[in-house]
Parts: C-alpha cells; structure tokens; sequence
C-alpha cells in the first residue's frame, strides 16, 4: 500500500459571507454617533428591529464591517467614487508659518555674596 505524500488542493468557493445585520448597518452607525453602547443596541436590534443578536456578535461585525470598507472589494458595490480620484481643485501653493521667537525677558541675577547654599534657615 502506497501512501500518498501529496496534499489535496484547498478549493475556495463556499457561499459568500453575508450577515443578516448587513440590513441595519445604518441603523447601527446612528446609534453609536449617538453614543450607545453595544448592550443597548443589541437590545433596541432585538425589540425595535426583531434582530436577535448578541452584544459580542454585534461588536465583532460592525469592527468587520468597518475593516471591509476600508479595503476595496469586487463584490461590494461603489456608492460613490473614493476621494483620490474625485476631481478636486490643486492646493495653493503656501509659504510655511514659523513659530515667532519670544521677546527676552529680563532676569535678576542673585548676588553671590548673599548665597549660603549650607544654610538650612534660608529656603
């Protein structure tokens, strides 16, 4: 009996990756700008929405959402073109601002006679 040495080829191709909170994305987004934790959103998903789902699963997705997003996709498609190539007016060309030198300040020098560093009594 031979065995064989060679591994089987991994095949890609299962059924794309869609969440069922895809549709509340939105829904989501506002409710973070509105400073909600993820415990309260996961409960108005569950009694406003009828999305049972859980904080950590709530969390774990919109962190993937928003990782996606910043990656361009081919299945994903452009709601609008990214910035880059959007026309946009060249930048003036500006002379740097430079931090303005502080006017001197006058300063009193101690007279050295005066100092006794030794004496406990003069703080």
């Amino acid at each position: 009996m031979e065995a064989k040495s060679e591994r089987p080829m991994k095949r890609g191709g299962g059924r794309a990756y869609r969440s069922r909170l895809e549709s509340f994305v939105d829904f989501i987004r506002e409710q973070r700008r509105q400073r909600r934790t993820w415990q309260e959103i996961a409960a108005r998903l569950r009694t406003e929405q009828g999305c049972d789902i859980t904080l950590q699963g709530l969390h774990q997705f919109y962190r993937r959402h928003l990782k996606r997003q910043l990656r361009s996709h081919w299945e994903v498609p452009a709601a609008r073109p990214p910035m880059s190539l959007v026309a946009q007016p060249p930048m003036p060309a500006r002379q740097p601002v430079l931090a303005a030198i502080p006017p001197p300040r006058s300063f009193r020098q101690p007279n050295p006679e005066n100092l006794n560093l030794n004496d406990p009594t003069h703080i």
